[in-house]
């Protein structure tokens, strides 16, 4: 990333220095006094100002003065979307170790479509792998279009930005087999937890926040009213912070009780030993979450509509099958199908 442009100049009026800046358009601003009589301490004192995010106002805000608390936990973005304590503290991290570094110094109006990409491939270079570097942008595309939303940038700087090229590894399913193995040589408890996971979708902190409470009944269908999870010690709103319903096939509610509060330990403990014996596990990326995973590639394999597998996953739905698209329990029974499908080949049971 270049060195950013010194954006002040000085001349002396009297016997005191001032300084005057520019806009992004190179306009020249009021001039201010530094209070300073030599030019080496007026320099000084300006520098000072520059790296604290003072010297600029309206327009000329620099981008350590925007973000600062950004993330925090009772910052307004934190609240409005819900944050979970680890996702405030990636990017917390992302942003006070990597980003404000970086371009802390330098003005909104000042981080375009080439400083952007500057800053992308300056993060490469220091041996970030692109997932990583993924996150990092994520988190400065995060607080760049808030700035333009709050009208302080015309423009947001991502707009053409294209996704990174290269190895952007994904996290793969297990295949039938595979969950089938590991539900062998798990035990009682943890075989109705890996059932739930891979037959239902939920996430890991999802799971570990249902209760037998939350199993509904609609005359019909079992289901799911899934309205919380359970992360980091405490409740917290859903990542897409959209209530749903997951239907529930009857061989399925008995898992659903007991507590799960230490779920994710506890996977961790018993479950992971066992994936690591699964040949390729580590180039995969095979970990607990890909039971989640399992369920998307199984569930429209089967032939269930898209729409209705990302619906009951929690996957966020774009643009107009937001608007238009709206299902109930009825509308999902056929998960019940495949989850009874599933159930026998991954428990060696008939229905």
């Amino acid at each position: 990333m270049p060195r950013y442009r010194q954006t002040y100049t000085l001349f002396k009026r009297g016997k005191f220095f001032y300084y005057r800046t520019y806009t992004a358009e190179g306009v020249r601003t009021t001039a201010h006094s530094t209070g300073c009589t030599s030019l080496t301490a007026a320099r000084v004192y300006c520098d000072r100002l520059f790296l604290e995010g003072k010297m600029f106002a309206g327009s000329g805000m620099t981008f350590r003065n925007y973000a600062a608390g950004f993330f925090d936990k009772d910052s307004v973005y934190a609240k409005d979307n819900g944050l979970s304590p680890r996702s405030i503290a990636i990017y917390s991290t992302a942003l006070e170790n990597d980003l404000m570094p970086l371009i802390g110094c330098m003005r909104l109006t000042d981080v375009t479509y080439s400083s952007v990409k500057s800053l992308r491939q300056t993060l490469l270079d220091k041996g970030l792998s692109p997932s990583t570097v993924k996150l990092k942008m994520a988190t400065l595309h995060i607080i760049l279009k808030s700035a333009f939303l709050d009208g302080i940038i015309s423009k947001d700087p991502f707009d053409n930005i294209r996704n990174l090229k290269g190895d952007m590894r994904h996290r793969d399913a297990f295949t039938l087999d595979e969950v089938k193995l590991l539900f062998e040589y798990s035990s009682p408890v943890m075989q109705g937890a890996l059932l739930l996971l891979a037959l239902t979708g939920m996430r890991i902190s999802e799971l570990a926040g249902v209760s037998a409470a939350d199993v509904k009944y609609d005359g019909k269908t079992s289901y799911i009213k899934l309205e919380r999870q359970y992360i980091d010690g405490e409740f917290a709103p859903l990542k897409t912070k959209r209530p749903r319903d997951i239907p529930l096939s009857p061989l399925l509610v008995p898992f659903v009780d007991g507590d799960r509060k230490s779920l994710r330990k506890v996977l961790r403990k018993n479950l992971e030993p066992q994936i690591r014996k699964i040949p390729g596990w580590k180039e995969r990326l095979l970990c607990p979450h890909s039971l989640r995973h399992f369920f998307i590639s199984s569930a429209k394999s089967y032939g269930i509509n898209h729409l209705k597998v990302e619906a009951i996953a929690g996957h966020s739905l774009k643009g107009i099958q937001e608007t238009y698209t709206t299902f109930h329990v009825a509308d999902l029974a056929e998960i019940v199908c495949w989850q009874e499908w599933a159930y026998t080949r991954i428990t060696g049971t008939t229905v």
